[in-house]
């Protein structure tokens, strides 16, 4: 039954042919385990990719000899790639997903594959729209995965997580467990683990449900997209690296979304537009390389150098606006009481002790030879010292701000706070600060 439904699923989304070679993306688990059997059985041309990450020590090596000898009993060859992760350099999911990426770019072209494949599945479908919806998205998002996306296949995706399980212990399947998958620390475990089992309650048929809606949001999404066409090509005007927009689009219903789609590519967001005055002539909007600028007749969109970068540096700020833009982001200020104050790891949320604070109040790129006293230090570290520390590479670096108080600087922006600004048990008013940067990932 499962087998007639992937055959049928391939087929109908054109997903692949018998005559490609395949790369499929194996971990162990249950998921690709079953791909993988699916693949061998209908007699598809395809080889395995496994990457060790090495988190779970002796667990991540068994992981390892479990998808050799999967490989070694489906006969099919195996890429093995063992890589050691930077645990001071964020997130651990996005650095081993950029690095699994990157080496399986590598194996399409170097091996000639015509396609690479992953076992999501219908409730990785419903999880990733819901993960979505959390953080705010458009119908691209609330869509979810596609079963084909820029040479990567999906063929799973009709299928619920329990038929695939179902399947593998009718046919005696083994495959590995990860133990991350029951940990609550992730944000889609949560969603896995608590949300989608109460909408089953309300609705058994949920997961089915969600399928239909899917495809309903990607027909939505063709005509969003042909509609967004339309409206470039009559108020758009492209000089190079620059854009002219005719001011009369701002007459239309909704141009803000409008805008935020069609200008998403250069760094710019939703909330950023909507709190931006488009009627204000001189009026200057910055995201990670380029400036929207109001004009009389048009709205120009603007490619910056490095030197106009330079330029806008050093900015007296008043803290009493509720945001100030800069050109690698936005800076949100707002007051709160002692019971508001959630310390956390999260480097881009400052709590000031607002009495500390002193005039002029600047943000300013850091120079050579600046320093801080960080939180729980004695005495002052370079910056330098400190982006060397957490391996900013260089062009980013270029991109460092300052908040200075007094000429004292009481916050290296994304990094480091200052010991002369915190919050303590005597602070009666505090200062907060979220920085939201514009710099394209």
């Amino acid at each position: 039954m499962l087998s007639a439904s992937f055959l049928e699923f391939i087929k109908k989304e054109k997903l692949f042919k018998k005559d490609e070679h395949l790369l499929l993306a194996i971990s162990g688990g249950l998921d690709s385990v079953v791909l993988a059997h699916l693949l061998s059985q209908n007699h598809f041309s395809f080889s395995l990719a496994h990457m060790n990450f090495q988190l779970r020590g002796e667990d991540s090596n068994k992981d390892e000899t479990f998808v050799r000898k999967l490989a070694k009993q489906l006969n099919v060859k195996i890429f093995v790639k063992r890589v050691d992760l930077d645990l001071d350099a964020g997130s651990t999911q996005i650095q081993a997903r950029e690095l699994r990426y990157n080496w399986f770019d590598e194996l399409m072209l170097e091996h000639s594959f015509d396609k690479l494949l992953t076992a999501h599945h219908a409730n990785d479908l419903l999880e990733t729209a819901l993960l979505n919806l959390s953080r705010g998205t458009g119908i691209k998002g609330l869509r979810s995965i596609l079963p084909l996306q820029n040479g990567i296949a999906r063929p799973l995706l009709f299928a619920e997580k329990s038929e695939l399980e179902q399947f593998a212990h009718d046919n005696s399947y083994i495959w590995r467990e990860d133990s991350s998958n029951a940990s609550d620390h992730y944000t889609r475990n949560k969603i896995r683990h608590y949300i989608i089992p109460q909408l089953l309650e309300l609705n058994p048929n949920l997961l089915s449900g969600f399928q239909q809606t899917a495809l309903r949001l990607r027909a939505t999404e063709e005509a969003w997209d042909e509609k967004l066409q339309d409206i470039s090509k009559k108020y758009f005007h492209f000089k190079g690296d620059d854009i002219e927009i005719d001011k009369s689009i701002l007459d239309k219903s909704h141009v803000v979304v409008h805008l935020s789609e069609l200008l998403a590519d250069y760094g710019f967001h939703l909330s950023q537009l909507q709190a931006f005055d488009f009627s204000r002539v001189g009026a200057q909007l910055f995201a990670s390389n380029y400036v929207l600028s109001v004009d009389r007749d048009q709205i120009l969109l603007h490619k910056i150098t490095d030197k106009q970068h330079i330029e806008f540096f050093p900015r007296q700020i008043d803290i009493k606006a509720s945001i100030i833009e800069t050109p690698f982001g936005n800076l949100k200020f707002e007051f709160i009481n002692i019971q508001e104050v959630h310390f956390s790891e999260n480097q881009n949320v400052a709590f000031i002790d607002y009495e500390s604070i002193n005039e002029p109040i600047e943000i300013d790129l850091w120079h050579e030879g600046d320093k801080i006293q960080s939180i729980g230090m004695k005495g002052k570290k370079k910056i330098s010292d400190i982006l060397i520390d957490q391996k900013v590479a260089l062009p980013q670096k270029k991109r460092v701000m300052i908040l200075k108080s007094g000429g004292e600087i009481a916050w290296v922006i994304g990094y480091k706070f200052s010991e002369l600004f915190k919050v303590n048990n005597d602070t009666s008013k505090i200062l907060k600060i979220e920085y939201e940067s514009s710099q394209s990932i």
